[in-house]
């Protein structure tokens, strides 16, 4: 079971054929916002507290359908650790992956629209 954690996403794993489920009974969890209520609400579990489960950036999800590859994408790059976490792995290397990511896709839009 794959649980997608903001609306936008579970709209489109519904439109896959996916169901909703509680994350509880979830194989893979993905989110875009680390600032998410629901995200939040699994940062603040225990299951979380004691490593029990993960929660990763849902553009895992769509780097491997670009590369039509699960097993040529690290899944390990797209761990969503808490925002204050992000801060400060973001003050060490500079970006998260997934945000040189979007940046890349919105220059290829807007190359694509001119």
């Amino acid at each position: 079971i794959l649980v997608c954690l903001c609306d936008y996403n579970i709209f489109l794993v519904v439109s896959e054929g996916g169901i909703i489920a509680c994350w509880r009974k979830a194989d893979y969890l993905f989110s875009e916002d680390a600032t998410c209520p629901d995200t939040l609400r699994i940062f603040e579990s225990k299951d979380y507290l004691y490593h029990r489960v993960v929660v990763f950036h849902c553009l895992f999800l769509s780097t491997c359908e670009k590369r039509q590859s699960v097993k040529s994408v690290s899944i390990g790059h797209h761990v969503l650790p808490p925002a204050s976490v992000q801060d400060e792995v973001r003050d060490v290397v500079g970006r998260l992956i997934w945000e040189c990511e979007d940046e890349q896709s919105e220059a290829q839009v807007s190359t694509q629209e001119y």
